[in-house]
């Protein structure tokens, strides 16, 4: 009796041990376990704050510098592409224009004068030889004399240098006339406007027309005018005067970090919340994912050959289209907002195991 109560308190003493162990070791694997799967099965879905609402924007500087005389359109007002916006001074274009205008009018006057006085020698040059033609005639005739002895050598002489000067006359008028040629450059029967010097000219006036057009400034799309000068500001050339917000095209700039990209390719779905209406939630599919990391396109890009290099986790840009509604409320170019990519049937776990890829 005594041996049994004893192996009976042995066995009640050896229980509490078992259960500590499984409490040790147990509970602790289990819980192990399952954070393993939790967080294995997880990473389907990738998701950043560093996104911003973007659309197309416009800066629009003027082709000629001046002072602006009048603004069309307000702070932020909805305009339509080609619609004025600014008109600058046109005073010394006008100017430009008469005086192009003034020089295509000579110039004008000087090639009608050079096709005029072409034909005017060539007419001179038609009386010469026929009067040529006569003086050689009258020599041949005063040689015949003379060797009958019927005229004296001083007629005969007279004769001789009278064809002379004739023949020689129409040689000074051909150079004359070719020189007239050749300053209507070879061919002396086109059109007036086709000579160089007046295409010159044309195009001169045309220039000038070209710039006073460019005076007024027209919206170059359809959009929200923004920045815009007042009256009296001087625009220059190549400098933006004023900008234009296209209130179509709207997308979001996520920059995820490269190691967030494994998994995300081009059309997935994507939920947007953007900061300024937290009650409201948008959808989109990924557009697009940057051939280029955002620090490859800043103005300083990093010189990683350095000695204190130091590896810094990327940022890539990833374009997203927005899907919007009839009713949604107003975005605007610059808002912030939080970003979450469904990339699909994709775990940790294929990552850890090397599936899907």
């Amino acid at each position: 009796m005594d041996a049994a109560n004893e192996a009976a308190a042995a066995i009640e003493t050896d229980r509490p041990s078992w259960t500590r162990r499984l409490l040790l070791w147990g509970l602790p694997l289990i819980a192990l376990l399952t954070a393993v799967y939790f967080y294995g099965t997880a990473g389907r879905y990738v998701s950043t704050d560093n996104a911003y609402l973007q659309q197309d924007r416009v800066d629009v500087a003027p082709q000629v510098s001046g002072n602006v005389r009048e603004v069309y359109v307000g702070e932020n007002t909805h305009v339509v592409a080609g619609q004025p916006i600014l008109a600058l001074d046109d005073s010394l274009f006008r100017i430009a224009v008469a005086a192009a205008e003034s020089h295509l009018s000579v110039a004008r006057t000087d090639v009608a004068g050079l096709k005029a006085a072409y034909r005017e020698k060539t007419g001179e040059i038609g009386v010469a030889r026929r009067s040529a033609e006569f003086s050689t005639r009258e020599f041949k005739r005063q040689q015949e004399l003379a060797r009958l002895k019927l005229n004296s050598v001083s007629q005969l002489d007279a004769a001789d240098r009278t064809a002379d000067l004739a023949t020689g006359a129409v040689g000074v008028l051909e150079l004359q006339r070719a020189q007239t040629a050749a300053r209507l450059g070879g061919n002396p029967d086109l059109a007036v406007d086709s000579y160089p010097e007046v295409l010159s000219a044309l195009a001169e006036l045309d220039h000038a027309r070209l710039d006073l057009d460019r005076c007024l400034i027209h919206a170059p799309q359809t959009g929200v005018a923004s920045h815009l000068p007042k009256v009296g500001n001087r625009v220059e050339v190549g400098r933006a005067a004023f900008a234009i917000v296209t209130d179509r095209s709207l997308w979001v700039e996520a920059n995820f970090k490269e190691t967030d990209l494994e998994w995300v390719r081009p059309g997935q779905p994507v939920e947007v919340d953007v900061d300024t209406y937290g009650h409201r939630r948008w959808r989109g599919h990924v557009e697009s994912i940057a051939q280029a990391t955002g620090a490859e396109f800043s103005l300083l890009p990093a010189q990683n050959a350095s000695g204190n290099w130091v590896k810094v986790v990327q940022r890539i840009p990833v374009r997203i289209a927005l899907d919007r509604g009839p009713g949604d409320p107003p975005l605007r170019d610059g808002m912030s907002a939080t970003v979450e990519i469904d990339t699909g049937p994709h775990t940790r776990f294929d990552h850890w195991f090397g599936r899907g890829r």
